[in-house]
């Protein structure tokens, strides 16, 4: 699989998750609301899935351009809209 396809998927899956986890702490799940801190969350998130992807990509993915549009705003873009949608339908 082409190295653009699993980087792009890796921060497309993750960007649910931070959705998912964000929503919890703006709604109250885990016994406290914050939302503030629901937003920190999805960026330490991001953070460590570039450093995943760095490891799996290698030299493959270079320049912050290419960073920036195979995985930064695919994260970003998932995890905004999931993040709105769960906590108007949660």
């Amino acid at each position: 699989m082409d190295t653009t396809i699993k980087v792009t998927s890796i921060h497309i899956i993750s960007g649910l998750v931070a959705a998912l986890i964000s929503t919890g702490l703006t709604v109250g799940w885990f016994g406290f609301k914050n939302e503030i801190f629901a937003g920190l969350i999805a960026l330490i998130i991001l953070y460590f899935i570039g450093q995943l992807s760095q490891k799996i990509a290698g030299d493959e993915i270079s320049g912050f351009s290419q960073w920036l549009w195979d995985g930064i705003s695919p994260f970003f873009f998932t995890w905004v809209i999931s993040y709105t949608l769960f906590v108007m339908y949660l």
